[in-house]
């Protein structure tokens, strides 16, 4: 029952961000030609280059991107992946047809900054939702995950990559006023999906003491596919010695590892702790 529940709230919850998500496309970015990186980025340029419809592509772009990801990385994405993508197409091309009643309520010649501040955030709120329990609405997330695996680059940069190349291209076709108000909205969608996600570093470190470390390390070591230092700790009141885990994350991580900890020990310790920045193997490189 408790499964059936916690099924029932994630795809109640991804729906609902995945609503959000569409609103603030719908309502703000697509009227007002902003680009935001990603899928919805690309299918905003094209159409207003073609007139094709903005859900329709992303639905076409995030099919391919899954069924690429799932021959070079495996099956990891999972069903709810999928859905949330599939669910945001559905929502944009929905409210497109039926003329949604905010569709031409927020204007750049009317709120400039603030559409694309009010559009990144609502975007946030709902991409935020869907990261909580643990989805994606895929995109370039894909793409940088597929960079970072064959080139060696962080997920991070590779990410930077892929949207920075869109944001190029909106400029040549939409020019820099467009890209100017993207990037804007970038920074807003970020720092909210921070804010639901329930903190404002990228990266955080995690101490973990269970009785499970040893299943907890390896779940760590294959499915986030994430380096695990083991010390050797005491408790302070029985003196008794156990492993402490420590491992660093990114924001987007942290529902997977909570999961896991939730899987293998409901009464397991875990401290988590933000970071000014993360040097090594999956996060920034060493630099002067």
């Amino acid at each position: 029952m408790n499964a059936w529940r916690k099924t029932v709230a994630d795809y109640t919850l991804i729906t609902a961000g995945s609503f959000l998500t569409a609103i603030a496309i719908v309502s703000f970015m697509i009227p007002n030609g902003i680009i935001a990186g990603g899928v919805s980025g690309l299918a905003i340029i094209l159409n207003s280059s073609f007139g094709w419809w903005v859900g329709t592509q992303m639905l076409v772009y995030n099919l391919v991107l899954f069924l690429l990801a799932f021959s070079v990385l495996g099956l990891g994405f999972g069903v709810k992946s999928i859905y949330s993508s599939i669910a945001l197409s559905v929502f944009i091309d929905l409210m497109n047809y039926l003329d949604f009643p905010f569709f031409e309520a927020a204007s750049v010649a009317d709120g400039g900054l603030l559409v694309a501040i009010y559009g990144g955030v609502l975007a946030g709120l709902g991409m935020g939702l869907v990261m909580w329990r643990g989805a994606s609405t895929g995109g370039t997330d894909i793409i940088a995950m597929i960079l970072s695996k064959f080139s060696g680059i962080s997920t991070g940069s590779g990410l930077l990559l892929a949207d920075s190349l869109i944001m190029v291209l909106a400029i040549l076709v939409l020019g820099p006023l467009a890209a100017m108000y993207g990037i804007i909205t970038i920074f807003a969608t970020s720092k909210t999906i921070d804010g639901v996600l329930e903190g404002v570093g990228n990266t955080r470190t995690a101490f973990i003491v269970s009785k499970s470390s040893e299943k907890i390390k390896g779940r760590i070591l294959e499915e986030m596919d994430r380096g695990v230092t083991m010390l050797e700790a005491f408790g302070g009141y029985t003196g008794e010695g156990r492993p402490l885990i420590m491992v660093a994350v990114r924001r987007r991580e942290i529902p997977q590892l909570r999961r896991i900890l939730k899987n293998e020990d409901p009464h397991a310790f875990m401290v988590m702790v933000n970071n000014s920045e993360i040097f090594g193997e999956g996060f920034k490189r060493i630099t002067v």
